[in-house]
């Protein structure tokens, strides 16, 4: 339980005036609810007391004098906030989703007690037998109370929630109202805004925001017209459909998911990896025992003993280093979760499979020139760009509003990026490994053995490692798109800007890849010009005079990937002595992907620190 004293918040953007002096206190376990119209400005209320927004002026107080602003991690840890919008992943199941949100607001309990703080979730908001449906299944009023029980673990002494009945009818909205009725009388202090007045006697208290006009402004603002409890009030107020959603509730027979005290139904045993064994048991080794009965007994106990003598010692110590180290934990929970976000997308899955495959044995077939590897390799270098790019483009805008709830909760910012950046790496590594075999299986299928004996020069790493590098470098750039534009329409719409350069700024494009990169060319290498290597011993001097366009053209590919790429392969199968050249190229590339990935991390803190600011929906 904690109070609250909203003390002459006023809110001002753009010029115009939204709340102006507002103040009331919330005492310690009440439900209270803020009403007004729309446009009166309840959301922006909410946003300021769940800190995704700030004031203009004025200052919020909790726990007898702490102010949020002075506070803020203190604050953090003790209120919950759901906002209108659903924060659920729609493809994860009801429990997923309650167990990623319980991980991270708990950090130090065990798998144990994470396993009983979702089973007490799901029994509180009565999803328990729709526990294992993915979300995008629920009813609309399932969804609701799903995204409640995900902030609930842990017992939080505040609850803010914003329209959390709208888009529902009268009945379960009035089922919702009762739920986090049932909330507050627990000891949680909850704080809803609506606009509906059907179920105003639910509240312990009401604060009344209505629109007014200001002197000298020409749009309205909120202002609060009454603070009281909500028999006072109706008693002001006229009673709308006072029978209106009790009707709509007779028409739908639903469970009694509202008693509140009861003992939590905890199963004996409900930690994740016994409940796989029990469902492995009691389905696959019963299945297998009524085929091969000689042997069935024989299996089930030596896949129990495997299960519980190396699989759950290896769980147990790896829990317990997550206890320990709660970054970590972060970190592998955002990794975990975006896995099972692909696995469960089918056709991504099928696709990010096939794809290097295709694209593989098209660039074989469509390069089959035997004295000049390098266009193969070029476009080769081009589709691993493409692949980091296309697979985190929308990494960052499609989960905006789910980092913005779990930062809130403590999810760190580092972290979240840490953990998406392995999810996409170990894609490249399955990605560029397929790709990279198929090259040499197409090459040896089409019978190219001039090609195969250049591509037999890049033995060992440097081919993988080259192209992993160039798809490290696309996942950046394809996350600095992501966490610069608003949508996942215009993310997607600037792939070509950073895909055309690396094509268009080439020496393949340039017609002269034939050519030895020794010789006078459009492109050289960032070393050659400090190195002597013409037969009269005199390095190569760009005309100025003669050819400024070709300067401008050079200087222009100095940013692109897919140059110094292309010159550590050609360095390799040549294998040019000068290793002065070999490093300044691997400087040059690596200097690239660094400053392309800084200049992503310090675009999403620049954006993080935005949206905060900002209204979300």
């Amino acid at each position: 339980m904690m109070d609250l004293q909203i003390e002459n918040i006023s809110v001002i953007r753009e010029k115009r005036q939204i709340l102006k002096d507002i103040s009331f206190t919330v005492e310690r376990n009440e439900f209270i609810g803020i009403l007004g119209p729309s446009g009166s400005g309840k959301s922006t209320l909410i946003e300021i007391l769940s800190l995704t927004g700030l004031p203009s002026s004025g200052r919020v107080l909790f726990d007898g004098g702490l102010d949020i602003a002075e506070h803020t991690e203190e604050y953090k840890k003790l209120f919950r906030y759901v906002p209108q919008y659903d924060t659920l992943y729609p493809a994860l199941t009801v429990r997923e989703n309650i167990g990623y949100a319980a991980r991270l607001l708990l950090p130090r309990c065990s798998a144990q007690e994470i396993s009983d703080h979702i089973n007490l979730s799901l029994q509180r908001v009565g999803l328990k037998e729709h526990q294992d449906k993915q979300v995008f299944k629920l009813s609309g009023g399932q969804r609701k109370r799903a995204g409640i029980a995900a902030v609930l673990p842990g017992n939080p002494r505040l609850l803010i929630l914003d329209e959390p009945s709208s888009g529902l009818d009268p009945a379960m909205e009035r089922k919702l109202m009762l739920l986090l009725k049932r909330i507050a009388e627990s000891g949680t202090t909850v704080i809803c805004s609506t606009h509906v007045m059907e179920n105003i006697r639910l509240f312990d208290k009401a604060a009344v925001i209505d629109k007014i006009k200001l002197v000298g402004q020409k749009t309205e603002c909120g202002k609060l017209l009454d603070f009281l409890p909500t028999e006072e009030l109706l008693q002001k107020m006229y009673e709308k459909n006072e029978d209106y959603a009790e009707f709509f509730e007779k028409l739908e027979a639903d469970p009694d998911i509202y008693y509140w005290n009861i003992k939590p139904e905890i199963p004996e045993q409900n930690n994740l990896f016994q409940f796989f064994l029990e469902n492995f048991r009691e389905n696959i080794l019963k299945n297998i025992s009524e085929n091969i009965r000689p042997v069935g007994n024989f299996l089930t106990l030596f896949f129990c003993f495997l299960y519980r003598f190396i699989f759950c010692s290896v769980f147990r110590f790896a829990d317990n280093i997550m206890i320990r180290f709660p970054l970590a934990r972060q970190t592998f929970d955002v990794f975990e979760r975006s896995l099972r976000l692909f696995w469960k997308d089918c056709f991504l899955l099928v696709s990010t499979l096939f794809l290097p495959l295709i694209l593989g044995f098209l660039i074989v077939l469509s390069q089959q020139n035997e004295s000049n590897i390098y266009p193969l390799l070029f476009f080769t270098i081009i589709v691993s760009l493409w692949f980091g790019m296309n697979n985190s483009v929308r990494g960052i805008v499609s989960e905006r509003k789910w980092f913005i709830r779990e930062h809130l909760s403590g999810l760190n910012m580092n972290c979240f990026l840490f953990g998406k950046a392995l999810f996409y790496f170990l894609l490249g590594i399955i990605q560029v490994g397929l790709l990279w075999q198929t090259l040499y299986w197409c090459c040896t299928f089409f019978c190219l053995e001039s090609l195969n004996e250049k591509m037999m020069l890049l033995n060992g790493l440097i081919l993988p490692c080259v192209l992993f590098c160039c798809y490290v470098a696309g996942v950046g750039f394809g996350l600095f798109i992501s966490s610069l534009v608003s949508t996942e329409s215009v993310a997607v719409a600037l792939v070509p800007l950073f895909i055309m350069p690396q094509i268009l700024l080439s020496t393949v494009a340039a017609g002269n890849s034939a050519d030895s990169f020794d010789l006078p060319e459009r492109i050289l290498p960032v070393m050659i010009n400090k190195t002597k290597i013409t037969e009269t011993d005199e390095p190569f001097l760009p005309d100025w005079k003669l050819k400024p366009s070709v300067e401008v053209f050079r200087w222009a590919s100095f940013f692109c990937y897919s140059r110094p790429a292309l010159f550590l392969l050609e360095l390799k199968i040549r294998e040019y002595p000068d290793q002065t050249v070999r490093n300044g190229e691997q400087i040059h590339f690596l200097g690239l992907i660094t400053v392309t990935w800084v200049t992503f991390w310090l675009t999403f803190r620049f954006r993080q620190k935005q949206w905060q600011t900002q209204r979300h929906g």
